[in-house]
């Protein structure tokens, strides 16, 4: 969030399944087979725009296991524990895909040209047939202009570090970070889809009653309409921070404020809170930066996360257990209350909920304590942990009051009608929170619209 819309490189999500490969530009090239003129194209020769025009813009780059967390803390997964900051947004710089491909001699698809495959070094992983990560993407994919495919060389404008795919990786705007090699050494184009380790083995979405054994078992992995690609909609809150306090006196409003993305192009219409655990809505201030970079390209196209913020009166917190924040995307698509588990918890996009404790200060003053679903990694903390409810004093931040001072006067955006206590607290333990006390705080304005 310090850093701002663009992520620096030092920062940016990490996300390798192996030791970084130590690659250099002079003698790094690119294999490509498969095609009516295979070549090997040294960094100088790619990158000199003979063989396709060099192009830059903004794309966000997500883990599949953003927020996977949460998942974990309801089901082990077979995955690490990301919190929600797997996510970063660059300038990336390279040659289109769909360039390179014609001038290779394809142009469209064709029985023969169906997929387009990529790895990165061979014997750089322990599992697999050859060691290398691997995946493919459809040829109407891969050709299509609209999709901004990219071999990608450079990040902010400056050449790619080791950990971010030095010298070459492949840019897929839109999608899990898991679809994107990095250290790209080989690419392919075939007529039938990668059949990496990886490919099978990484990046899917399960039913909720597979487990790791199961898919085995049953040949789960291999069913090609569980494979992940584009991202879902997501969205969570940088502030309040976890372990945050607010004194009750000392402002008049609160900073409320996070980030929102979606895939497959689409951008975010909107972003909104709820301080009565998803019974009314109201809409945040949003920024979407890329609004005047996607018309300058002559696209509709939109890869960016987008940020919002709002603030709201200290006298709404009296009643309030939780902050509860929600986005929609252009195509109507927003988040659900309830987690679904998944085994490799993966696209963890449930409404994203802060809690709100009660204290006092040393002088007897009143005050709140923030505390966030979880903590990443191995970091104690959280409502959904073991450590729920747990105020750790010796890392406390005050959290931040809002720009103006004055909350806005808006009109609720919904109102959840139908909907019983249990299924307001969806997605949360049990006895964390009353909803039904929290529903007393909801503003009385009039509703844009009733869900039922």
């Amino acid at each position: 969030q310090d850093a701002g819309w663009i992520t620096p490189p030092s920062i940016h999500v990490v996300r390798n399944h192996g030791a970084v490969p130590k690659l250099s530009w002079a003698e790094h090239k690119l294999k490509i087979t498969g095609v009516p003129r295979p070549c090997e194209v040294s960094m100088d020769e790619l990158t000199s725009g003979k063989l396709a025009e060099v192009a830059s813009f903004p794309v966000t780059f997500i883990c599949a296991g953003n927020r996977r967390k949460e998942q974990n803390m309801t089901k082990k997964t077979v995955g690490f524990n990301w919190g929600c900051a797997a996510v970063g947004n660059s300038v990336w710089t390279g040659i289109r895909l769909c360039d390179l491909l014609n001038s290779l001699g394809i142009t469209k698809p064709s029985k023969e040209h169906r997929f387009v495959h990529f790895h990165g070094p061979l014997a750089e992983l322990p599992q697999g047939k050859d060691g290398s990560y691997g995946t493919s993407i459809d040829i109407g994919w891969a050709l299509d202009r609209e999709r901004d495919v990219l071999l990608a060389f450079k990040q902010n404008g400056e050449l790619l570090t080791p950990d971010h795919g030095a010298p070459l990786r492949t840019l897929l705007p839109g999608c899990i970070g898991g679809r994107m090699i990095k250290w790209l050494c080989n690419m392919h184009v075939s007529d039938k889809p990668s059949e990496s380790h990886y490919h099978y083995f990484d990046n899917r979405v399960l039913p909720p009653h597979v487990d790791a054994e199961l898919a085995t078992a049953e040949g789960w992995w291999y069913k090609p309409e569980y494979i992940i690609n584009h991202m879902n909609i997501n969205s969570a809150m940088f502030e309040p921070r976890h372990n945050s306090t607010f004194p009750m006196s000392k402002h008049k409003t609160l900073k409320v404020c996070g980030y929102a993305y979606t895939g497959g192009g689409y951008m975010i219409i909107r972003a909104e809170i709820s301080l009565d655990s998803g019974r009314t809505w109201e809409i945040a201030d949003l920024t979407r930066p890329e609004d005047e970079i996607a018309a300058a390209r002559g696209t509709d196209k939109h890869w960016c996360w987008s940020w919002w913020e709002t603030e709201v009166d200290v006298a709404r917190l009296e009643g309030c257990q939780e902050i509860c924040c929600r986005a929609w995307d252009s195509n109507q698509n927003s988040q659900p209350f309830q987690l679904t588990w998944n085994v490799m918890g993966m696209l963890s996009n449930t409404i994203f909920r802060i809690r709100l404790h009660r204290m006092k200060d040393a002088q007897g003053n009143d005050m709140i304590w923030f505390e966030h679903p979880t903590m990443p990694g191995t970091e104690t903390g959280g409502w959904m942990t073991e450590d729920a409810g747990k105020f750790d004093q010796s890392i406390a931040t005050e959290a931040s009051p809002g720009r103006t001072s004055v909350a806005p006067d808006r009109a609720v955006a919904a109102v959840w009608k139908g909907a019983g206590e249990d299924a307001l607290a969806a997605g949360s333990k049990a006895a964390a929170v009353t909803t039904a006390e929290a529903g007393e705080a909801a503003p009385q304005a009039r509703p844009a619209c009733v869900v039922s």
